[in-house]
């Protein structure tokens, strides 16, 4: 499962280290979106595979930020 941003911002921070077990609704990351922080939640269990990003890039509307492994 892909977790893909719903706009276009800069990944502040990473929440957890990859290879971690997430439970669903568990934050995995936090974006920056016009100066406002969306954290991006697990929307199932299970582990994080792989980021796709890193804190500072700047990203876009869609983009996949972390693969989720169920």
């Amino acid at each position: 499962m892909e977790l893909r941003s719903p706009s276009v911002g800069k990944v502040l921070r990473l929440s957890v280290e990859p290879g971690a077990e997430v439970a669903r609704g568990q934050e995995v990351l936090v974006i920056e979106s016009m100066k406002v922080e969306i954290p991006i939640k697990a929307a199932a269990s299970g582990r994080v595979k792989e980021f796709r990003v890193a804190p500072g890039e700047q990203i876009q509307r869609n983009a996949v930020l972390a693969v989720l492994q169920p």
